[in-house]
């Protein structure tokens, strides 16, 4: 078995040689746009630093503005490489060279920087659930989910996404896992921040796989310190009116926690079935079990991929579930991209965002 010396070795040079690759189209045309090669300068100067500092691909890595800067020019590269040949076949049909190439600069400079520093878009769904109650109709969940409280992501920072959603008055709000990075330096601080969650029926989480990355108990005893209630295999019946609504809640899938079964044991007959399931990967077997909407997360949309190419991801490497909403029957999915990230803080292709879910009779 290698040493984790020479591991360490071997992602450096894989790290290298992708973040070559991708600078290479992008530098070679400024170089020729400019006559200079002062883009090729700027890639040496940005790259390595920032490579030194990472030791395996979803570590996260000291907040450093080398840190930024790197990842901002990489992610306007990238998107520069994908506009290049929509540029010159512009040119090629009548517009002015000066237009085509300045518009595809400008994009990829804004998206390189949004890849960076972006807050979370708020994504608005309906999903149509038959035979919904009269009372649950129009009825609004809001979806935070992977946190990832830590280094890049302060407890301001999501203090400022839970006053967003709760100046949307909603009538429930989950927050679907991995609410810290890893250790135990952020586990107040992501508590103390969501403890700050309101909504008419009240705040429901279940643990994703970051948060067995450190003691699990603490967490789970800090948010319930704090206001939440964290479903673990178990689930409760909300009333609104004269109708019910199930809210239950799976354990992480990653170290064999889940039971899906236990979780959904104490739904009455009858009774639409919101599950929190950190991992979407469970989707298939709420389905056969006829839950009406599962909320997950875990796949960050990808976090990195090509913009404007939804296939094009590294979720799609992880899950034939890598974000947004997907149907099966009676049954609803939604994949939530994250608020925060995990490993490089960049999203390019895959925003962060924070989701509003609104139930209709169907």
């Amino acid at each position: 078995m290698p040493s984790r010396a020479r591991l360490r070795s071997r992602f450096h040079l894989l790290a290298a040689v992708l973040v070559t690759l991708v600078q290479i189209p992008a530098v070679l045309w400024l170089c020729w746009l400019t006559r200079t090669p002062l883009p090729a300068l700027v890639a040496v100067l940005v790259s390595p630093p920032y490579l030194r500092q990472i030791q395996a691909p979803w570590q996260t890595t000291p907040r450093a503005l080398s840190t930024y800067l790197a990842l901002a020019w990489w992610s306007a590269c990238l998107v520069l490489d994908v506009l290049l040949a929509p540029a010159a076949l512009a040119i090629r049909a009548g517009v002015p060279s000066a237009a085509a190439w300045g518009l595809a600069g400008a994009i990829a400079l804004v998206m390189g920087i949004d890849a960076v520093l972006g807050r979370p878009r708020l994504r608005r769904r309906v999903v149509r659930v038959a035979g919904l109650p009269p009372e649950l109709e129009g009825y609004r969940i809001g979806q935070l989910s992977d946190i990832h409280c830590g280094p890049h992501v302060s407890e301001a920072r999501v203090a400022s996404w839970v006053a967003r959603l709760n100046a949307l008055e909603l009538d429930l709000v989950t927050v679907t896992g991995d609410l810290i990075t890893h250790g135990s330096t952020h586990v107040d601080a992501v508590a103390r921040a969501l403890g700050g969650l309101r909504a008419k029926d009240g705040v429901f989480a279940c643990m994703g796989n970051h948060d067995y990355f450190t003691d699990g108990e603490h967490l789970v005893r800090q948010l319930r310190r704090n206001g939440l209630t964290v479903l673990r295999n178990e689930g409760e019946v909300l009333h609104r009116g004269g109708a019910r609504l199930y809210v239950a809640g799976v354990d992480d899938t990653w170290t064999s926690r889940d039971d899906l079964e236990r979780a959904l044991a104490g739904r009455p007959e009858g009774v639409p079935t919101v599950l929190l399931a950190h991992d979407p990967d469970l989707f298939p077997e709420a389905q056969a079990r006829d839950v009406e909407l599962t909320l997950s997360g875990h796949t960050h949309g990808g976090q990195l991929g090509v913009p404007g190419i939804p296939r094009l991801s590294l979720g799609r490497l992880v899950t034939v579930w890598a974000a947004g909403l997907y149907r099966r029957g009676r049954s609803w999915l939604y994949v939530n991209r994250g608020a925060g990230t995990t490993g490089p803080p960049a999203r390019l292709g895959a925003p962060a965002e924070l989701a509003v879910i609104t139930l209709r009779r169907g």
